[in-house]
């Protein structure tokens, strides 16, 4: 089992059902419903109104679901569905991950510690678990619809934890794997959480980043964050922007992650198809601002071999 750690001075956990004590602050942290609740009262004060124009977004895009089976399928999309277009992509980047960066890893039947940061409702967790994998998922929201509450369908526990990923509740070392699913963008400062994800990490782990958006120049990504914000604002009647995230990386964030962080990027490509494949043409013929892109992109320490 993975070593869990205070997330406000990373003292040891003592940890029952009922919930987690820190032995080094006194910190007491509850579980309800299964799910370590491990955001302190002022962090959740400061998520609050956060999670709540997240949670209206999310609603009013029709990502809720009370059926089971909506869930054990993914990411496999449900036909017909609002976002049926959003998990026929992510199936493809999960494909990319298990079999390009997961199994390599897991030579010889070895199982893996992973953190599944950004969880959401569990999917890439349960996967994992399918897959023999210890899996331990991480997200802000509980939801029992849209968020990790839904694990309560799959078939397979795995550990839940409320947590934010600057203040991951691991050990030091704990982990050989920390995957941002489709959430590292959600992040204020990338150097402050990409160093919480090492901090974590075991000397030879790896940082895994998928599904975030990756604009050629900053220009772009700042545009594309002005569009989708105003795009909230008409649709749910919030912008969604009570907290500053940066919403996008460049070519020129990652080289200089790389070089603050003491990190070796890798980036894996994934075939989405020739309809997004076009989207960069597209821009230009219509001149729009250019798209995103999207890559696997993991990281290792430098000072480790490949």
């Amino acid at each position: 089992m993975i070593g869990l750690a205070c997330p406000v001075c990373r003292g040891p956990l003592d940890t029952d059902a009922a919930g987690s004590r820190c032995v080094a602050c006194a910190t007491e942290y509850p579980t309800v419903d299964g799910i370590h609740r491990l955001l302190s009262p002022a962090r959740a004060e400061h998520f609050a109104r956060f999670l709540d124009d997240y949670t209206a977004v999310r609603k009013g895009e029709g990502r809720a679901s009370a059926d089971p089976e909506y869930f054990r399928r993914l990411p496999e999309p449900t036909p017909g569905g609002p976002i049926e277009w959003q998990w026929r992509i992510r199936r493809h980047t999960w494909a990319t991950v298990r079999d390009e960066v997961i199994a390599p890893l897991a030579q010889s039947g070895r199982s893996l510690v992973v953190i599944d940061v950004g969880a959401g409702v569990g999917w890439l967790s349960n996967r994992l678990s399918e897959l023999g994998h210890e899996a331990h998922a991480v997200d802000l929201t509980v939801d029992d619809d849209d968020g990790l509450g839904a694990a309560r369908h799959f078939e397979r526990p795995f550990a839940r934890y409320q947590a934010e990923m600057d203040a991951l509740p691991f050990a030091d070392g704990a982990a050989d794997l920390v995957v941002f699913n489709a959430s590292l963008h959600y992040s204020t400062d990338y150097e402050r959480t990409l160093r919480e994800a090492l901090r974590v990490l075991r000397p030879e782990g790896r940082v895994v980043v998928m599904e975030t958006p990756i604009y050629g120049t900053d220009a772009a990504g700042r545009a594309m964050v002005t569009e989708r914000h105003a795009a909230f604002e008409q649709r749910f009647g919030t912008r969604s922007d009570s907290i500053e995230s940066i919403e996008y990386l460049t070519p020129a964030m990652l080289a200089g992650l790389e070089r603050s962080l003491g990190v070796l990027w890798h980036r894996h490509r994934t075939w989405y198809g020739w309809r997004w494949a076009w989207r960069p043409w597209s821009a230009r013929l219509h001149r729009r601002r250019p798209p995103s892109t999207f890559a696997v992109v993991v990281a290792r320490r430098a000072q480790i071999g490949a």
